[in-house]
């Protein structure tokens, strides 16, 4: 498990972009994870696909099919949040959230990627129980920072994520500086 990117990579990226410092460790640890995700259930990442894909990515089925794996999608993305892992275009949201720019779609030349399809990674944020915003309303950070206005807090200040609005992008996860939001898969078509 290489990364194929280097110093002059993150230089590059570091310079066009302003990362928290809570960002920069989740991008720096993020890979520990994965290989002690891997090491988990190895058997269970063969069965199904356990990663986010890219936002305007086609029926997983045809997606698998059709991806080559040519990383034209991940050097496209100006953030850097796509990258290819076992032949296949993944997205991790460590660091910076997917603002749906469509980079990746116009550079796919195999049509894994479709500007027909609704731009969604097929994230979804889980707040955790801890959520301060769950005791009182002084944290509010995921629900003003949610561009679709899908998350909010009920009058009991219990917090809701409006599955159908929600694009995925991450944003909330990042502007969360207690750590109380993850973001899951939620199931693709077959």
């Amino acid at each position: 498990m290489s990364d194929p990117r280097d110093a002059g990579f993150y230089r590059t990226w570091m310079s066009s972009r302003t990362v928290s410092r809570r960002g920069l460790f989740r991008g720096l640890l993020s890979p520990a994870k994965q290989a002690v995700e891997q090491t988990v259930s190895p058997e269970k990442a063969l069965l199904v696909r356990q990663c986010a894909r890219p936002p305007q990515a086609i029926a997983e089925s045809q997606f698998i099919q059709k991806c080559d794996g040519c990383g034209r999608c991940a050097e496209a993305c100006p953030v850097g949040i796509l990258s290819i892992r076992e032949g296949k275009a993944i997205l991790a949201i460590e660091y910076a959230e997917c603002d749906a720019c469509g980079a990746c779609t116009s550079s796919c030349e195999n049509g894994a990627l479709d500007a027909a399809v609704v731009m969604d990674t097929g994230l979804r944020p889980v707040i955790l129980p801890q959520c301060l915003g769950r005791m009182d309303d002084l944290c509010r950070m995921c629900e003003i920072a949610c561009p679709r206005t899908a998350i909010f807090f009920n009058q009991q200040n219990q917090p809701s994520v409006d599955s159908a609005k929600c694009n995925g992008c991450g944003k909330c996860k990042l502007v969360c500086y207690h750590g109380d939001i993850d973001l899951s898969l939620k199931h693709h078509d077959s």
